[in-house]
């Protein structure tokens, strides 16, 4: 199957046509013949990489709305209790909703863990998306909870990594220090380098956290996950927040990514803003997550973009500490760079998951540096088409991959059955 994507402009502001065969983009340059390829106007329209959203736990998306206004440890209260009634076909429902979401705001893979996770692999291979995968593994120190939970994660990744030519990858994820015993947290880290999978984690969310931490272990976050084999280069630490800059510089040597998710973390009163200046500075691969519904209440990497920037300057007096580049980048290509996929680049040979956003819009007019419209001007109604994988899945703003309209009812009903 190819593509022609004619008269796009880049985000270098130059017009180019671009050529998709076989999944990949094949070509990049001014008036490519079709070579019997479908066509696909481009004109007036930006061309860039699809957004990588490198922490979600989409299934959430029916608790939008449902615990708001609290604390972090207050608000996973009320979320676990409804996460207590959540069935197979209720994750289903809202991973579909999420996925919609985010194919329409641009977002072509994303990073998630939860429970039910063949429901989420499943409604991801539905809709066309890209998508990293692992079972959010919790012990709570109980010896027969901690086998079974590896051995849910072994059965997950056995069934779904490398399924859908690729699309769908899977993750080793614990979900938390605080969640997670010293044992399986060592066992995740083993088997995440035995296998060559990503280790997804929360780290250093909260000041209590930290604290906990410190009574229980006499070491802060980074350190403890260090001490039991953790760290390294396939981990990806969701929010990151709390972190001194020994910290970050132990981050940083050992290869790792942080998820920075700044609207979540103001929403659930994080009280802290991520150390991003040293995170440069050290020379780390940065990436970009929303978190799930219930806390941020969006998938729209825009809004997280935004955030990011305006949080990072205002927290330093300093606008020169987050430029429009760095955090576009860290939106895309510091996704790929954490998944281990050939994406988050416009560039020949790399995976073609591609978004485009019209800029013909008062909101987008008129250009100037087109890396600060995406940043800072965009939202998600901007996204005109969307490839992944080299498929069109959306078009004109419609999604070609999934009922929408049905997809809102259907979660509508299960929202109901869940909190009702």
């Amino acid at each position: 199957m190819s593509l022609l994507v004619k008269n796009a402009t880049l985000i270098s502001g130059k017009k180019a046509d671009v050529l998709v065969e076989d999944g990949k983009i094949s070509k990049i340059g001014a008036s490519l013949p079709a070579s019997g390829a479908d066509k696909l106007d481009a004109t007036g329209k930006l061309l860039i990489p699809g957004f990588i959203n490198t922490h979600t736990h989409v299934a959430m998306s029916l608790l939008r709305g449902a615990a708001e206004d609290m604390q972090l440890h207050d608000w996973l209260k009320a979320v676990w209790k409804y996460e207590k009634k959540m069935s197979p076909a209720s994750v289903k429902a809202g991973s579909l909703l999420a996925c919609a979401e985010m194919l329409k705001s641009g977002t072509t893979c994303f990073n998630d863990m939860y429970f039910h996770m063949g429901s989420v692999a499943e409604a991801a291979a539905e809709s066309g998306m890209r998508a990293c995968l692992g079972y959010s593994m919790i012990d709570n120190g109980d010896e027969k909870k901690r086998k079974s939970e590896l051995s849910i994660s072994d059965s997950f990744v056995r069934e779904w990594h490398g399924r859908e030519n690729g699309r769908i990858t899977c993750s080793i994820a614990p979900h938390s220090l605080y969640t997670c015993s010293k044992e399986l947290l060592v066992a995740s880290g083993d088997l995440a380098k035995k296998t060559g999978l990503p280790l997804h984690i929360h780290l250093s969310e909260t000041r209590k956290e930290v604290f906990d931490c410190l009574s229980a272990h006499k070491k802060r976050p980074a350190y403890y996950l260090d001490s039991l084999g953790v760290l390294f280069p396939r981990t990806v630490a969701a929010h990151s927040v709390w972190l001194t800059k020994e910290e970050v510089r132990l981050l940083s040597s050992r290869k790792a990514t942080p998820s920075l998710c700044p609207v979540s973390n103001m929403k659930l009163s994080g009280g802290a803003t991520a150390p991003m200046p040293e995170m440069q500075e050290f020379g780390m691969n940065i990436s970009i997550g929303t978190d799930g519904s219930a806390s941020n209440n969006s998938l729209s990497m825009f809004e997280s973009m935004k955030t990011l920037g305006l949080l990072q300057k205002n927290t330093r007096w300093d606008a020169t500490v987050a430029s429009d580049s760095a955090i576009l980048d860290a939106a895309t290509i510091g996704g790929a760079r954490a998944l281990g996929i050939d994406s988050g680049k416009i560039a020949e040979g790399s995976l073609a998951d591609i978004a485009l956003l019209g800029l013909r819009a008062a909101n987008m007019s008129p250009t100037g540096s087109l890396a600060g419209s995406v940043v800072y001007s965009a939202h998600a109604g901007n996204v005109t088409d969307v490839i992944v994988d080299g498929k069109l899945v959306v078009e004109d703003r419609k999604l070609l991959t999934l009922d929408e309209e049905k997809i809102i009812e259907e979660a509508q009903k299960e929202k109901e059955t869940l909190t009702g």
